[in-house]
Formats: C-alpha cells, structure tokens, sequence
C-alpha cells in the first residue's frame, strides 16, 4: 500500500484529492487529511506517509515551513506542493527544499494522476534497488570484516590483498555503478562504524565518495581504497600515541621505584600491560636509550647526591638506590663516571671544605 497524507485548509481541495487518489486504484491510501502544518506533523509523526501532498498558504505552520521540518526528519518522503496562480513565488521557494513536484490549482485530474503514477513507479523502483542493495550489502559482509580486522590489527599488506578481493567481487558481479557507488558506500559506512567503536575515533570516510554524482567502478574503487587506507594511518596514529602515552605512564613507574631493588624490566613491562619484547622496542624509540641505561642513569644521579654528604656510608648508599650487590655498584658507578663511590666521595667533599 501507497500511502498519502493530504494537507489543506479548503475542505474541498481535500474532498477532491481524496476521490482522485480512490479513483487511482486500491494501491493507493490516504491515512490522514489535516489543516495545517502543525496538524500534518502530528500525523507524520505518528504514521510516516510515502507521500505528502501539501498547499502553501495555511493558518498556524505554512506549506514552506513544513516541507522544511519533513525534508529535515524524513529526507525521503516524496512531497507534491498545491498552488495557485499567485503563489508561484512560494512554489518556487518549495523547489528549494526538493519538492517531488508541485501542481497549479485548480487541479487536473490527469495531470495529478500521471503526477501519482510516476511517484509511485519510482518508489517501486527504489524499493526493488533497496531490497537487490540490501543483498549485495550481506553477500561482501565477509570480506568487509577481513578488512575491519587488517585495519584494526595494522596488518597494511593484508589490507591491500583484502582490498583487492573486494574489488574483484564488485567487478564479477555485473552490476552498474550506481549500485556499485551504494555498496561502496554501504560498506565503507559499516566499516568506519565498526573501527570507530574499537578505537573511539570518530571517523566519518564514507563523504569521500559522495561529491561526484557519477564515477566508473575503477574510480569507486580508488575513492574505497584511500578511505580504508585513510582509516589505517588513523589507527596506526592511535596506536603510536597510545604506546607513547604507555611508556610515559612506565617512565613516571621507574622515576618512582628506581631506589627498589625489585625493580626489573619485567616489572616495568607488566606496569602497562605489555609484553618485554615491544616494551624494549617502543621504551628505546620514547627515550633513545635502553631500559637498563635509563635506570642506571637515574641510580647514578642519586648516588652521586647521597654520597656529598659524608654520613652516607659508601654500601649504604649503594642499598638506597637499588643496588643488593655493592660490587656491582661500585663497577656501575665507575663506569659511569670513571672513579669508584669513594674517590667520587673523597673530591666532593674536599671541594665542599
């Protein structure tokens, strides 16, 4: 059923309207008849008509101010504007808005029923292509998950092979590129959604392919290729600024626990959830030097403060910063600064008398 929600405030426009659309045929149905615009909402609201067929001049909400409100909650909704002679000027403002068509009063009857047949052969049309669409989109499900989880996983090389899979489908299905372009945009849609969900990014790729009304497949493809692409260095950017954000979190662990001689690169590792191997990798690429420099620099500092003062014994000092082993301390020390504690000891103090 085909059905219409007429808008008047003559209640002899509506009468009329109302014999035509019976006249046309059991397809169609007026589910609502209203006087305003205000009125039209309320039963739009309720029950969403196929097509609205409205006059411009009403008391309360004008035909101009409800074809707005509509075309912004309900973009598809086909919409018929009724004027008279004097008010083309508005008709031309409903233009604006999209309007299916609009017809002059008073009204002709084969005019308006050609009017109504072509609305409704179109929106079988789409209705057929929505429902072959809606195919489509499920019978490539399986290959846009493989490409949600290259991007997701940063697996580059697999994102290409996936890519390529996806187009050569498109291809060997046969269809035009207006359903192509839909697929296309289906896919690139529920891909950005799924990846925004696992990264709480806010990707939005799928505009890429709307500006061009008309693209050949090989164009589809590269504008799908650069979206998903484009996704990938978004998630890698993540990946990076979320590694980096992890090392900083383990650098202020090690700062507050160096003195400890539990301390280990395990332990450090384990304090952000990440296994020794890409914590040595990305702890390097954060300070340019390895876990086990990083940690001896800051014992070293601190043993060079603690033994200024005379009343901290050499293997005392060697204790509070994290060394169990003071021959193994005093090795460290004089690598990293080329005397033993107490030579260090010895001239620092000397220069403090």
């Amino acid at each position: 059923m085909f059905n219409i929600i007429t808008v008047d405030d003559e209640k002899m426009i509506k009468r009329s309207l109302r014999a035509l659309i019976e006249r046309a045929g059991t397809t169609y149905s007026v589910i609502g008849e209203a006087t305003n615009g205000r009125e039209a909402l309320e039963l739009i609201h309720y029950h969403p008509p196929h097509l609205l067929i409205t006059d411009i001049c009403m008391p309360e909400m004008d035909g101009l101010e409800l074809i707005a409100e509509v075309k912004q909650r309900y973009q598809q909704m086909e919409i018929i504007v009724i004027s008279g002679y004097g008010e083309f000027s508005y008709a031309q403002q409903a233009l604006r808005h999209n309007v299916t068509d609009y017809l002059l009063k008073p009204i002709h009857p084969d005019e308006f029923l050609s009017t109504l047949q072509r609305i409704y052969e179109r929106h079988e049309r789409d209705a057929q292509r929505l429902a072959g669409r809606s195919q489509q989109m499920w019978s490539f499900l399986a290959h846009t998950e493989q490409i949600i989880q290259s991007i997701w996983t940063v697996q580059e090389k697999g994102l290409h092979e996936e890519l390529e899979q996806f187009r050569l489908k498109v291809e060997a299905s046969g269809m035009d590129a207006v359903l192509a372009k839909q697929i296309y945009v289906d896919q690139l849609v529920y891909i950005s959604q799924k990846v925004s969900e696992m990264s709480g990014l806010s990707l939005k790729p799928a505009s890429a392919m709307e500006p061009e009304q008309h693209h050949s497949l090989e164009k589809l493809y590269e504008k799908f290729q650069t979206a998903c692409l484009g996704m990938l260095t978004e998630v890698i950017q993540l990946r990076n600024l979320g590694q980096s954000l992890q090392i900083r979190k383990a650098i202020r662990y090690i700062n507050a626990n160096f003195q400890n001689s539990d301390l280990s690169l395990v332990s450090a590792a384990d304090s952000v959830s990440m296994s020794v191997t890409y914590f040595c990798r990305f702890f390097k690429e954060e300070t340019g030097m390895s876990f086990m420099k990083y940690v001896t620099g800051l014992r070293m500092e601190k043993a060079k403060q603690l033994l200024t003062n005379p009343e901290n014994r050499v293997h005392i000092v060697a204790e509070r910063i994290g060394y169990s082993d003071y021959h193994h301390f005093a090795k460290a020390f004089k690598k990293n600064t080329g005397m033993t504690p107490s030579e260090f000891r010895n001239t620092h103090v000397f220069m403090d008398i």
